[in-house]
Parts: C-alpha cells; sequence; structure tokens
C-alpha cells in the first residue's frame, strides 16, 4: 500500500514510521549498506538525510554454539541468538509468561561473561519495570497489545486496520528513542 508521505528528508524522516525493508530499498537506492537491525538501517538513513558520517557497521560475532544443556551456571557467550533453547530456559525458570525483553536483547549483544543465572536477575528485575521505553522497531507490537488491551473482543484486522491509519499520522509515531 502505498502511503501518502512527504518527500524524505532529514526534518521529516523521524516523524513516519518506515518498514525495515522501505529501509533496505532507500539504502539500496543510495549505495549505502542495507544489512544490519532496523535501528541500524535507520541511523544511516538519519545520517545520510543529514550529511552526517555514516556510523560503521556493527560487526557481528560469529555464531557459536550453545551447549545442549543450559543451567543457571551456563557462561553466556557472545554470538548467541535468541531462540527456542533459550526460551525454553527462561520459561522453566520464570514461567509461561516469560518473553525476550530490551534488557535481555542488550545482555546477549554484549554478554561479558554473565551467567545464564545473572541474566535471570537481570530479567526479573527489568520485568518489574513494566513501563519500559519501546525503541521504534517494535511500535507494531506495542500498538497490537495496546489495541487488544483497549479492545479485548477486537480481530486482529480491526487492529491492522488501526495500525495502517496510526502509520499514515506522523504525529502518532513519534516516540522518545535511545539513540536520538
Amino acid at each position: 500500500m502505498q502511503m501518502n508521505r512527504p518527500a524524505l528528508s532529514a526534518e521529516n524522516f523521524r516523524a513516519w514510521y518506515w518498514l525495515k525493508k522501505e529501509l533496505q530499498a532507500y539504502c539500496r537506492t543510495q549505495g549505502l549498506p542495507n544489512s544490519g537491525s532496523k535501528e541500524d538501517l535507520t541511523l544511516r538513513v538519519q545520517a545520510h538525510l543529514s550529511g552526517r558520517v555514516l556510523p560503521p557497521i556493527a560487526s557481528v560475532s560469529p555464531r557459536r554454539d550453545m551447549p545442549a544443556q543450559l543451567t543457571p551456571e551456563t557462561v553466556i557467550d557472545s554470538g548467541w541468538r535468541l531462540n527456542d533453547a533459550l526460551r525454553a530456559f527462561f520459561v522453566a525458570h520464570t514461567g509461561k509468561g516469560f518473553r525476550f525483553n530490551q534488557a535481555l536483547r542488550d545482555l546477549f549483544k554484549n554478554p561479558q561473561g554473565k551467567t545464564l543465572a545473572q541474566a535471570l536477575t537481570i530479567y526479573a528485575a527489568s520485568a518489574q519495570n513494566s513501563a519500559q521505553l519501546i525503541q521504534r522497531q517494535f511500535q507494531f507490537n506495542q500498538h497490537i497489545r495496546d489495541f487488544f488491551a483497549q479492545h479485548p473482543t477486537a480481530t486482529r484486522a480491526q487492529a491492522l486496520a488501526a495500525w495502517q491509519k496510526k502509520r499514515e499520522t506522523p504525529q502518532a509515531l513519534v516516540f522518545p528513542s535511545h539513540t536520538a
């Protein structure tokens, strides 16, 4: 669906919600690297539009296999992905309501020798602070949660229609950012 947005500029870029594939397409047309996370792409496009030096491309740690058996004493290795094995570990220790949150995503990006026991402590502390800042790349997920909390009998189609309407309104998507 084509959206009615003004021409892309440094001044209006952050006022609109961009899909990762839209950011990648823009980077391709401008000859910029189009790999990385949505946050990486956003920073790259912002720098390009503002005439600043492009941020360095984050080096990806080589993927390291996790041990078959995860225990609280297991030391987290760099390069681990948040996967089903880790989810099963956290669910077993925290309950079925477990969700990978920003604190855990940050920890697994740079574990610095921490153990899964320490990860459980970090998760417990961060779970108590439910009013966490939602990063821009997770706005859709937050919208869906908020929509169903406000409209418990609504359908997914209604939630998606509300998201599309919200997406077409720039002011509705201006969220604080960790990287502003």
